[in-house]
């Protein structure tokens, strides 16, 4: 799917079909600021350009239901745009 957000770009990037497994391991990857490995596991699993792991990489949340830019605290959904800031946030629901 491609995706964009108004916050950082109006360029739409694409965004992989991410596994539940893939999500998980990419928001540890997130949570623990190891962002170079983060890229390179996205770039591993697809066949996508380093710009749009790049993008992919910088909207995922650290915590679910909390933006990634202004840290308000109402996201609902996988996909959203903060009503806040604008910005694209992957609101992924992980389970511990």
């Amino acid at each position: 799917m491609r995706l964009s957000c108004k916050k950082c770009s109006m360029r739409e990037f694409e965004v992989p079909n991410f596994t539940l497994e893939e999500k998980k391991i990419l928001s540890e990857l997130k949570a623990n600021n190891k962002l170079g490995e983060l890229i390179q596991k996205i770039e591993s699993l697809y066949d996508i350009e380093s710009i749009d792991a790049k993008f992919s990489f910088m909207h995922i949340n650290k915590e679910y239901g909390k933006c990634n830019r202004c840290n308000i605290d109402s996201h609902e959904g996988e996909y959203v745009e903060c009503p806040k800031c604008t910005a694209l946030n992957f609101n992924w629901k992980i389970e511990k």
